[in-house]
């Protein structure tokens, strides 16, 4: 490359740092790694994606940041008032524990990034990533920073710089297009802090209260509606008022005032088809988008960070599990996609009010995973003394990957038709052998009692029961009665 002032060379380069790309940067550093982070923007810099649910704390203390981002002064979220099946607001509270937070994703994804070049990840920032190329010993990438170029030399690559997906690949739409509208406001409103969900017959709306004092107003709707109505860029904010107008996010404020411009960011959600190979791995956006009405795309862009580091830290440690490390990512990505539009369409669906107006038909009927059967009710104690169970004739073991400490291996798991992917794992307990000696029981079968007293070996009675109440909540467990199987 002509006119390269330098170069740099890594064992891993991340091209993006968002709240993916540093958990994966910071992840893969405390594995040992020489990791690298291209992130194009300054820090702190306005990002929309503010809202965090309680699920985000366990990947917080995981990553060793939840200190920090407690000291952030970011806002808790204690309670949403939800107006979605009824007309009528209805006010929803956390489960017991900690709160979901408001924060300002500036500051919030700075913090990240921060404990990631704490740890000894280089960041190269603000730096502007142009396309990679792979060479016979990985990547080369040329960079943009500080007013030269350069070539950063990597291994491994990862792609975190979201739905511009710097690799390219083939997204999957799982969801209808959808578009949001957002603008940030000040002024005097009678509403309390908490976090306000609605349904509108052309779209929902979502605000919340900011650390910075400003309201964010969304409204999420389909983009065929702007193109219907001929709305442009000089025309936006008028039709996003329109918009807010039809909701209660401000019906009450005193002169709500517009700070800035009104804003629009795409929200469909998608799956990339093939987001790991060999020498690279996509995470957060650039592997799958969901739906926004779960609040937890910050969430959901942690996990793949970390469950990303251990198969990326498995294919360039342990390279002799390199085809569980692909199968691993790329079944977790899949499911966790597939598993939320179900989630999504059935939400959507929840909105009787506006069923019959097409955005609404058209997410109820969004591409989603099967829903699992209906769970078995609890037994009666009848149940548990008298009737005998066997192993059910469609449970069967297979090979599938699993994490084991830092690497991930092919274990042996639990395969059924009622559960949606094999467990390998019960609290932290291996199913394998317990389901193998449950293959073994008599004809006659055995009472509850005696299944779980046949594990007191493995495991305390009162595991061994729980396990053996899970297997047949799940349908693993086949009653035999006098006429034989039922």
């Amino acid at each position: 490359m002509s006119g390269v002032d330098d170069r740099l060379e890594t064992e891993v380069c991340v091209i993006g740092g968002g709240p993916a790309g540093a958990a994966l940067a910071l992840r893969l550093a405390r594995l040992g790694h020489a990791v690298c982070v291209v992130e194009r923007h300054a820090f702190p810099r306005p990002h929309v994606g503010e809202s965090l649910t309680p699920g985000v704390w366990p990947l917080l203390d995981a990553l060793g940041v939840v200190d920090e981002v407690r000291r952030g002064g970011f806002l808790p979220a204690l309670e949403s008032l939800v107006c979605w099946e009824e007309p009528t607001g209805r006010r929803v509270r956390g489960r017991a524990g900690e709160p979901g937070l408001l924060v300002d994703r500036g500051r919030f994804d700075a913090l990240l990034l921060g404990a990631a070049a704490s740890a000894g990840v280089r960041v190269l920032q603000p730096a502007v990533a142009q396309r990679p190329e792979r060479t016979a010993e990985g990547w080369e990438l040329p960079v943009l920073h500080e007013g030269r170029r350069l070539v950063v030399s990597a291994r491994f690559l990862a792609d975190a710089s979201g739905r511009t997906a710097c690799l390219g690949g083939r997204k999957q739409m799982v969801s209808a297009r959808t578009l949001a509208l957002y603008g940030y406001w000040r002024g005097d409103t009678p509403h309390g802090p908490e976090t306000r969900v609605e349904a509108g017959p052309d779209g929902w709306y979502w605000g919340a209260h900011l650390p910075d004092g400003t309201f964010n107003a969304m409204a999420f709707v389909d983009p065929e509606l702007l193109r219907e109505r001929g709305i442009g860029r000089r025309t936006l904010e008028s039709f996003y008022r329109e918009l807010l107008g039809r909701s209660s996010l401000l019906e009450a404020w005193t002169a709500p005032r517009l700070v800035g411009s009104v804003l629009a960011c795409d929200a469909t959600c998608y799956r990339d088809t093939v987001p790991i190979a060999r020498d690279c791995i996509k995470v957060g956006e650039a592997s799958f988008s969901i739906d926004p009405l779960s609040s937890s795309g910050v969430q959901k862009a942690l996990q793949t960070a970390l469950s990303g580091a251990v198969a990326v830290h498995t294919l360039l440690a342990r390279p002799e599990h390199a085809e569980a490390a692909l199968r691993f990512y790329t079944e977790d990505q899949r499911s966790s996609a597939e598993q939320h539009a179900a989630w999504a369409a059935g939400y959507y669906r929840d909105a009787r009010s506006y069923q019959e107006r097409p955005f609404w038909k058209r997410r109820a009927l969004a591409p989603a995973a099967v829903a699992p059967p209906e769970v078995r009710p609890p037994l009666s104690e009848d149940g548990l003394s008298h009737r005998r169970w066997r192993l059910a004739s469609d449970a069967a073991l297979v090979d599938t990957p699993c994490i084991v400490g830092d690497v991930i291996e092919l274990r042996r798991a639990v395969s059924h038709p009622r559960l949606g992917r094999p467990v390998a794992y019960l609290e932290g307990v291996e199913l394998a052998p317990l389901v193998e000696w449950l293959g073994h029981v008599p004809g006659e079968g055995l009472t509850m009692p005696q299944l779980a007293d046949s594990w007191a070996r493995r495991m305390p009675f009162r595991r061994s029961v729980a396990i053996m109440g899970w297997l047949y909540r799940q349908g693993l467990l086949t009653e035999v009665t006098a006429d034989g199987l039922r």
